[in-house]
């Protein structure tokens, strides 16, 4: 249970800095409901597990293969592009709250979302690798298969949780929010999503120059 616990922490933890996925929850959560919202978080919750336990398991050549991570970059590119301008672009009526409507997109889409947005990001296998190293070099967390993978899940649950405390917060008295200051927000994290595809674009043509591509 140890193992477990301190995945438990551990996932919260590296959910709260600023990130595209914590941006397009909050964005989600504004425009198109809880429920499809945290369906985004359950996504990324789901891809940090995953890589987590593939790097427990010694399996992070399978996440790290060169091909697969430039296709999930370019999904990656263009996804946040889109809802990036998708954001800047949104009227202010929109936010009004009588015009506000739970709906707007089903589970298994804003949940495919959390996914591609999440491994888009190009820092996350080397992220993951290097606190797999830290957590199984400690030999007080992590001894065996069992406990990698408890470990793995305690940081799914972990980001999870951060997800869901995160949507509770912002629905909150959401009422009383002017249509104006929401459509403010949506527009700041429309430019922080067009800044995270700017990046991974960068990345991209780095890549591709570097590779003798062009």
């Amino acid at each position: 249970m140890v193992a477990l616990s301190v995945g438990l922490v551990i996932g919260i933890l590296i959910s709260i800095p600023v990130g595209p996925i914590n941006v397009t929850v909050i964005s989600r959560g504004l425009k198109q409901g809880f429920s499809n919202a945290f369906a985004v978080g359950l996504g990324a919750s789901a891809m940090d597990f995953t890589y987590c336990a593939a790097t427990m398991l010694g399996l992070s050549a399978v996440v790290h293969k060169i091909e697969v991570n430039i296709i999930f970059r370019v999904l990656g590119f263009f996804l946040l592009l889109y809802l990036g301008l998708k954001d800047i672009t949104t009227k202010v009526e929109a936010f009004k709250y009588e015009n506000y409507v739970q709906k707007n997109g089903t589970f298994h889409s804003a949940f495919l979302v959390g996914v591609a947005t999440y491994v888009s990001n190009p820092a996350l296998v080397a992220f993951w690798i290097t606190l797999a190293g830290i957590v199984q070099s400690s030999g007080s967390i992590v001894n065996n298969i069992e406990e990698g993978v408890l470990f793995a899940l305690g940081v799914g649950i972990g980001t999870a949780v951060w997800y869901y405390s995160l949507l509770k917060v912002l629905f909150w008295k959401r009422e009383r929010f002017k249509a104006e200051t929401l459509a403010i927000l949506s527009r700041i994290s429309g430019y922080i999503m067009l800044g995270f595809s700017a990046y991974i674009g960068y990345e991209l043509l780095r890549y591709v120059v570097k590779g003798g591509l062009v």
